[in-house]
């Protein structure tokens, strides 16, 4: 059983690179959808949510504040601290990322009849809830 997950899980990253065709890798990607969500983050969050650490942010950071996806300005209620946004251009890609994700998962569940679907989303969610 744990290496069917995992074998699941590598197809579905691998398949999920397909964002190096935007110019980003999984991490970056998901890295730029977090920041879309939250409209304003500090690196320290991110890194909370990335389960990595700070200076790991910050190196993804870099290269996606080079390629005009965000942008980084001191917190206005904390000097020490930056605060991340996206940009313009920078949501134009998150967006396009997201389509292709859902289009590349909707293909892979393809092969699962609509109450199969509905029960693996259920045990899914039930998994990613659980404490450990």
């Amino acid at each position: 059983m744990g290496l069917s997950m995992w074998r699941v899980q590598r197809k579905i990253i691998l398949g999920m690179n397909t964002q190096k065709e935007l110019g980003l890798t999984f991490p970056q990607y998901s890295l730029l959808s977090m920041i879309a969500k939250e409209k304003k983050s500090r690196v320290i969050q991110l890194a909370d949510k990335m389960e990595v650490k700070s200076s790991a942010v910050t190196v993804m950071l870099d290269r996606m504040e080079i390629l005009g996806l965000i942008s980084r300005e001191t917190d206005e209620n904390d000097r020490r601290a930056v605060v991340v946004t996206i940009t313009d251009k920078g949501q134009r890609i998150q967006t396009e990322g997201k389509r292709r994700s859902e289009m590349l998962l909707g293909q892979y569940l393809s092969i699962l009849e609509p109450d199969e679907l509905k029960r693996f989303a259920e045990y899914f969610e039930r998994i990613v809830i659980q404490e450990p």
